[in-house]
């Protein structure tokens, strides 16, 4: 299996689980030999399009979680803290029709400015912010995770953003999970089959 990095000038690769600054407050990727966002050929050329789009709005796309292998998710699953367990996927099985970051068909992603100023979006990427296991409006955080939600604690700024990322992504053909604001992915994206771990791609 191929995976591609990502070469572009308004399009960056910062994977957030090779930091601490993440919901498990830990560096979950460096161990597996991850360190940067790998993504499948199609989803690769669908990206390249964007780049004369962001050129011309003085933006830039930042992926923050793209290609994860079926182990990788396992771990995660399995090691997770109970205050994130039920927000983790279990690792899915062949025949599934979940699973799409283990595929390399997905990215997690956000804009920021050229200065690389991240734009106001309803919540913080990922929905992860200092303290959140602690916090018990939590739950009600969450909500402004999907990309339609309308209520009175998100910002006119914030819908735009929003509205202007999913009009840019779905511009090359992606698609979006309605609870991810931050996720796209290939269409049909189940089809594409599962990879187990970085031994079996070859990385271009």
């Amino acid at each position: 299996m191929i995976l591609k990095r990502i070469f572009a000038p308004h399009i960056q690769s910062k994977l957030v689980y090779t930091t601490t600054q993440n919901a498990f407050y830990k560096d979950m990727y460096s161990a597996f030999g991850l360190k940067e966002a790998l993504v499948h050929p199609e989803l690769y050329e669908r990206l390249m399009q964007l780049e004369p789009l962001l050129a011309s709005q003085n933006l830039i796309l930042v992926i923050y979680d793209a290609f994860r292998p079926l182990s990788v998710q396992k771990f995660m699953y399995e090691t997770a803290p109970d205050y994130i367990k039920p927000y983790i996927a279990p690792p899915p099985k062949p025949d599934s029709k979940r699973g799409f970051h283990p595929r390399g068909v997905a990215i997690d992603c956000y804009l920021t400015d050229i200065k690389g100023n991240a734009l106001s979006f309803p919540t913080e990427p990922d929905a992860f912010y200092q303290g959140y296991e602690k916090d018990p409006q939590y739950p009600l955080y969450l909500k402004k995770c999907h990309r339609n939600y309308d209520g009175p604690d998100i910002t006119d700024e914030q819908k735009s953003n929003r509205a202007l990322l999913e009009k840019m992504m779905t511009s090359v053909g992606l698609e979006g999970l309605p609870h991810e604001w931050w996720h796209f992915n290939l269409p049909n994206a189940w089809e594409y089959p599962l990879i187990d771990s970085l031994n079996e791609v070859e990385i271009q």
